[in-house]
């Protein structure tokens, strides 16, 4: 698993997907690899996934050591607990040494409160940083669980990668028809097609965002804005409006273009409103942003009620200084959302 080296926090990766998806199968694979011999792997409970070929003896109390050198614990009590008792027993000398965690969620569980969890705690905040949402979805199954459990869509719309499992057990067209669902669901994660899970942590991570403020070379690729179909492009005193990507009524995934700078008052009052009153239904938000003052673009990004850490860079990766936002969303209407944007963004432009 490649390590975040652009940072000095420890990087954590998040496993998710729905009930029988594979994360058990592609967990193991990984696991059986020499390049996670220092990661810390943190299960909600043994009794969910089969580590028993991987095991080497019980080191102390809540943790294995595997024969890869990996750590193994499940959670117990929450993750603040698991974690900081994680990192004392390495400070004792009383587990081996590790360097990267990789956290594995149940079936049906929502990633964003751990993710809110690691960026807010004031234990854990200083010491991680979250590397990659990784979600398997089942390519047999799927198209029937991003229909009927919001978790699934969750899991996916949260996602920085996706593992599409079962490719060799679906017909051709339903991979396809799943991938396509997957893309409309969330147009910047990476889709993986993986048979029985095998990827080497490698090759993987090969798909994982860039941190923008130590690539921003990289900006373009951390935001995703080429894979949604279409995008808003505020000109001045005028508005295009296209057509945005959809799942169902409830998830929509569009991005919005501002030719405009923006005062950094005006950025601090919309995030905040929106956040407040929205939280919840903001799946995900990214954002390079053109502010007044600044010398470089000003990197947003937030899941949910939470917002990541902004980033102010020194430089822009290109002449193109717009202002790019994408936005994975649930029930809330596209349109609403734009003109609240330009509202407070850009005061002067007129909607039509």
């Amino acid at each position: 698993m490649t390590g975040n080296h652009d940072s000095p926090k420890m990087p954590v990766t998040v496993i998710t997907g729905f009930l029988g998806s594979g994360k058990t199968t592609l967990l193991n694979h990984l696991l059986s690899s020499p390049d996670m011999a220092d990661t810390a792997v943190v299960i909600n409970e043994f009794g969910e996934i089969s580590l028993d070929h991987l095991l080497v003896e019980t080191s102390i109390e809540n943790t294995l050591v595997l024969r890869s050198g990996c750590i193994c614990c499940s959670i117990r009590g929450d993750l603040v607990d698991t974690l900081t008792d994680l990192l004392a027993k390495r400070a004792q000398k009383l587990v081996p040494a590790f360097s990267r965690v990789a956290i594995e969620t149940t079936g049906i569980a929502d990633p964003a409160p751990i993710l809110r969890t690691l960026a807010t705690d004031p234990l854990l905040a200083p010491q991680f940083s979250v590397r990659a949402v990784v979600t398997t979805v089942d390519a047999v199954n799927g198209l029937d669980q991003l229909a009927s459990f919001g978790e699934a869509i969750q899991q996916a719309a949260l996602a920085d990668i996706v593992i599409l499992t079962k490719i060799d057990l679906a017909q051709p067209a339903t991979v396809d028809q799943i991938e396509q669902r997957l893309a409309k669901i969330n147009p910047s994660a990476s889709i993986l097609r993986v048979v029985n899970g095998a990827i080497s942590p490698r090759e993987l991570f090969e798909h994982a965002p860039t941190n923008p403020k130590t690539a921003p070379e990289r900006l373009d690729r951390w935001l995703g804005l080429e894979q949604f179909d279409k995008h808003d492009h505020v000109n001045h005193d005028h508005t295009h409006h296209n057509d945005v990507n959809r799942h169902g009524d409830e998830v929509q995934a569009f991005s919005i273009v501002i030719d405009q700078a923006i005062t950094w008052s005006n950025l601090e009052l919309w995030l905040g409103s929106l956040l407040s009153l929205r939280g919840k239904d903001l799946l995900r938000i990214k954002g390079i942003l053109n502010v007044i003052d600044q010398p470089g673009p000003v990197v947003v990004h937030a899941v949910q009620h939470l917002l990541h850490p902004i980033s102010r860079l020194r430089r822009w990766p290109s002449e193109d200084h717009r202002s790019k936002i994408v936005f994975i969303t649930r029930n809330i209407p596209p349109a609403a959302l734009r003109n609240s944007l330009y509202a407070h963004l850009t005061p002067n432009s007129r909607v039509q």
